[in-house]
């Protein structure tokens, strides 16, 4: 994942932050319990101490004083975890703790970033404004299935508006529990206000929370990287390189609003190279659109509409719940 030299700045700002947040939090608990339980402190001036001698003998290949040591080290942990908890607190409260336990908020993992750098990117600078509070109301905890009418015949299938509705929070549910496991891509289709984003905010804001990097554009923002990519300055083509390298590297890539673009030949042929590539990596893309799939075909290439078709198509029916909240 290629940064700007300020933007990897930025981001490692987070991280020292990160982790002087978590030595002030530290020093406070330690202050706290070393004052009710003055025993804690000296066990950990002890293990201190034992550090010290234990790399010593280390040095000096004492191998009988060092296992002696580890015995006694061992002795003083269980002792510490007994106060902390006979005093009602969790055996770990004297530990330090990370946003992130895997990589200890360094960002990195045996020399590769870690996946909570990836999100961080994405979340600085590829989440627009609003977006984590929309998918704090926008999720399936919220779906209402009411909102799709239970009179309204879908002709195609004999299903109503609702039963279709709650097939495709069903099949949501089931590419979020077996995202990693299954690959697949999602089209969503339906017209304006069916409920295509927040069924794609229900799908991200559940991978999120599991680990997952999403990242989420508008068709609209994703040609435009597509066209500063070729066609922009040096600046803006530069990074626009590196929003293609973020866009085929996450985990699950949104396209919301396929076909409200202006398309060119070129940017079409870039997203047949977007998700062509992101097929080749086993990388899932969901796509909204209003499009159906005579017109998408009918607007892009053969080669996107054929790539298009062997996504799991999944289709909404009903008024636009916008306005039907209002009434």
């Amino acid at each position: 994942m290629s940064l700007t030299s300020s933007e990897y700045q930025h981001i490692q700002q987070i991280y020292e932050e990160r982790r002087l947040n978590s030595e002030k939090e530290l020093a406070r608990r330690k202050s706290e319990l070393y004052d009710k339980i003055p025993a804690l402190a000296e066990i950990d001036d002890q293990m201190i101490h034992g550090s010290v001698q234990a790399a010593k003998l280390a040095l000096e290949g004492n191998s009988a004083s060092l296992d002696a040591l580890s015995r006694t080290n061992a002795w003083l942990i269980s002792r510490k975890r007994q106060l902390l908890t006979g005093a009602g607190y969790p055996e770990d409260y004297l530990e330090r703790h990370y946003v992130c336990e895997q990589c200890k908020d360094t960002g990195s993992v045996g020399g590769k970033a870690c996946i909570c750098f990836k999100r961080a990117v994405i979340e600085e600078f590829y989440m627009d404004e609003g977006r984590q509070e929309r998918l704090a109301k926008e999720n399936f905890n919220t779906f209402d299935p009411a909102m799709y009418s239970s009179q309204s015949i879908d002709r195609a299938t004999g299903k109503t508006y609702r039963e279709i509705a709650l097939e495709a929070l069903a099949d949501a549910h089931s590419f979020v529990d077996n995202f990693g496991k299954v690959y697949r891509n999602l089209l969503l289709n339906g017209n304006t206000g069916v409920g295509k984003t927040f069924l794609t905010n229900c799908i991200a804001k559940d991978l999120l929370d599991r680990g997952y990097t999403v990242l989420y554009l508008s068709a609209f923002r994703l040609f435009e990287i597509f066209s500063y990519y070729r066609f922009g300055d040096r600046e803006r083509s530069q990074k626009a390189s590196m929003d293609f390298d973020t866009i085929l590297d996450c985990d699950l890539l949104v396209i919301d609003d396929l076909g409200t673009e202006i398309p060119s030949s070129y940017t079409t042929s870039q997203l047949f190279i977007c998700l062509e590539e992101r097929d080749l990596r086993h990388a899932p893309t969901l796509i909204s659109t209003n499009l159906s799939m005579d017109e998408l075909g009918k607007r892009y290439s053969d080669r996107i509409a054929s790539r298009l078709f062997t996504f799991q198509y999944i289709k909404l029916f009903g008024k636009d719940i916008r306005v039907l909240r209002t009434l």
